[in-house]
């Protein structure tokens, strides 16, 4: 039986924490900002649910109607459709003037083709501008 220590002494093996205490900060400090958003959130939602309030009745009815959408397009060879009617710019700029005098509140959706000049796309956004109402969006496929 050989009870003799060897001459040669063996480094202990350690585990580099380093790693592990930064995934730990991490997560720390993930659950730290959720918990506090929820929390609030939470203390907002009871305020708001816990108070009695008793509200008053109206016997206003709601007039606003919701926005109606109109879609104007503007095809490859530069022509302009107004709810697919075939319109000049002048017949455009008359019908929006008398359609944001009946709904102000409509929203227009402007659908181009990709091989139309950039001008006549200007044009027609100055035209829907210049009546008042509101553009909502320019459209594309996807």
């Amino acid at each position: 039986m050989n009870f003799r220590r060897s001459l040669v002494k063996k480094t202990p093996t350690v585990m580099d924490i380093t790693p592990l205490v930064d995934v730990v900060f991490q997560l720390l400090i993930f659950f730290l900002l959720t918990s506090t958003y929820a929390q609030q959130q939470a203390t907002a939602d009871q305020q708001t649910a816990s108070i009695p309030v008793e509200l008053p009745e109206s016997s206003l009815t709601a007039s606003q109607k919701a926005p109606e959408e109109l879609v104007i397009s503007l095809d490859s060879s530069g022509l302009v459709y107004l709810a697919d009617q075939q319109v000049s710019l002048e017949e455009l700029s008359i019908q929006l003037a008398s359609i944001a005098q009946q709904n102000p509140n409509t929203i227009v959706l402007l659908r181009g083709d990709q091989n139309v000049p950039y001008g006549k796309i200007g044009q027609v956004m100055s035209i829907i501008r210049a009546s008042g109402l509101k553009m909502s969006a320019v459209l594309n496929s996807q």
